[in-house]
C-alpha cells in the first residue's frame, strides 16, 4: 500500500495540477528539463527492481505523452525513458498504452537513446541497462523507419560507447553484437 500510494505521489509532483494554467516554463509546464531529467531518472531507478515494476504502471500515460519532447531534448531523457518502457513490458502495461506509441516514435526513442547513451554511463545501472537496450533496438533495426543514414549513425553511436566501455568485456561484446547486426543489414540493402 506504502509503493503504490507513494508512485501515485511522485506523478502528482511532476503532473500539471487540475485547474493550473500552464507556463512555458512554471512548475505546472508539461515539461520542464531538470524536473522531468529527475522524474525519468527515479522511475528508470525504481523500475530495476521487481517489486515496485507493478505500482509504475500509473506512470506509463505520462512517460508516453513525453516522447515526442524527450527526443526533441539534447539531455539523456530518452535513454531513461527508452529503459522505463522496456523494463515495464507489455505483459504488465494495458495494451491500449502502449500500442499508441508507433514505429517510429519506438525507433526515435531508441536512436535518441544510443546518440546520448554517453551522458549516462558514469551511472553504473545505466551501463548495466546497455544489454537491455540493445535487446530493445534489435526489435526496431529491421522495420521499414529504419533508413541506411540512421544504420550508419547507430554504428558511430554503439562504436564510440564500445570504446568508452572496453573495460567492460560483457557489455561490450553485446553492442559489438547490434553492431554486427546493424553492418549486415547494411551490406543486404546495398
Amino acid at each position: 500500500m506504502i509503493l503504490t500510494k507513494f508512485s501515485a505521489a511522485i506523478l502528482t509532483a511532476v503532473c500539471p495540477q487540475p485547474g493550473a494554467t500552464p507556463t512555458g516554463d512554471g512548475p505546472d509546464c508539461f515539461f520542464h528539463l531538470n524536473r522531468d531529467m529527475c522524474y525519468l531518472q527515479l522511475i528508470f531507478a525504481l523500475a530495476r527492481n521487481s517489486y515496485w515494476r507493478p505500482h509504475l504502471y500509473c506512470h506509463m500515460d505520462r512517460a508516453i505523452k513525453m516522447i515526442a519532447v524527450c527526443c526533441e531534448s539534447h539531455e539523456p531523457h530518452a535513454f531513461y525513458l527508452v529503459g522505463i518502457f522496456l523494463r515495464i513490458t507489455h505483459k504488465q502495461v494495458s495494451a491500449t498504452s502502449l500500442s499508441s506509441i508507433t514505429e517510429q516514435q519506438g525507433w526515435n526513442m531508441m536512436r535518441k537513446a544510443w546518440r546520448l547513451a554517453f551522458l549516462t554511463i558514469g551511472n553504473i545501472h545505466c551501463v548495466e541497462f546497455l544489454p537491455d537496450l540493445v535487446e530493445g533496438t534489435k526489435k526496431y533495426m529491421r522495420t521499414s523507419v529504419v533508413s541506411k543514414y540512421d544504420l550508419k549513425q547507430l554504428i558511430t553511436y554503439v562504436n564510440h560507447l564500445i570504446r568508452m566501455l572496453e573495460h567492460r568485456e560483457g557489455v561490450a561484446l553485446t553492442m559489438k553484437e547490434l553492431r554486427g547486426i546493424a553492418d549486415d543489414i547494411l551490406a543486404q540493402s546495398g
